[in-house]
């Protein structure tokens, strides 16, 4: 095992709404997103030297076995995570770990590399997920309506409101409905992060923040504040997996 290069590794998330991708070697770099697996099979095919796929995936196993049997035609090793009761030093707080879905175990996994402190790790997508972890333990975590769902939900609940697309990246109010909306929700997602805030202090003092997903852009107001860490959190959790169980001298 030890002579397998991080260029020959592909790491693929499959989320709710896009299929992100990346090579080992670049998993700290922000990764490449495509619409269906025929547009990850030609990166893949024009590469040529893909020796290992690692996936997560939160959609339909459809999919999934799917991509399976096209890394078979390709004599692709295919390597599928799933959330773990304990790795790298985190223990799982659910007692079945199969209700807990992969992208935020990964995040976790991803987190613990990034901070030896206690931390709370946010992922700010389609959904928001948010899980605590103090001294290796996680206590538990939220799952939260992320900006885009809140702002649909709202719209298509009500006969009078309306939004526009524009996700702010500055903290205020709206002047007329459409901003209303648009900081409204906004807020809303900034009143998660406080509230995690509030939670974590209660437990311990000194924490780092973790931040990730593909809309974390809302949180651009925010001065980066020195405990807190940007990061791809599937990606960079699948990738610690893929160094811990395919490189020489690397250990969960």
């Amino acid at each position: 095992m030890n002579n397998i290069e991080e260029n020959h590794v592909i790491l693929v998330d499959i989320g709710n709404t896009r299929i992100k991708y990346s090579l080992l070697c670049h998993a700290e770099d922000e990764p490449n997103a495509c619409e269906d697996i025929n547009s990850l099979f030609f990166f893949i095919d024009s590469h040529q030297k893909i020796s290992h796929l690692y996936i997560a995936s939160v959609r339909n196993q459809e999919l999934v076995d799917e991509i399976s049997s096209m890394c078979n035609e390709r004599n692709i090793i295919f390597v599928e995570k799933h959330t773990e009761k304990e790795a790298f030093g985190i223990k799982n707080s659910y007692a079945n770990v199969q209700k807990m879905g992969v992208d935020r175990w990964l995040a976790m996994v991803c987190a613990a590399e990034k901070s030896k402190k206690a931390f709370f790790v946010m992922d700010v997508g389609t959904a928001i997920t948010v899980d605590f972890v103090v001294d290796g333990q996680h206590l538990g975590g939220w799952i939260v309506p992320g900006f885009q769902v809140m702002r649909n939900a709202l719209v298509a609940s009500t006969k009078k409101v309306f939004a526009n697309d524009e996700i702010p990246t500055t903290f205020g109010v709206g002047t007329d409905t459409e901003d209303c909306v648009a900081t409204g929700c906004h807020a809303a997602v900034y009143g998660v992060y406080l509230s995690a805030i509030d939670y974590i202090s209660s437990k311990q003092t000194d924490f780092d923040i973790i931040l990730g997903g593909g809309d974390k852009k809302v949180f651009a107001f925010l001065k980066s504040a020195d405990n807190m860490r940007l990061a791809h959190l599937v990606m960079q959790g699948l990738a610690r997996y893929a160094r811990s169980e395919l490189l020489k001298g690397t250990s969960t």
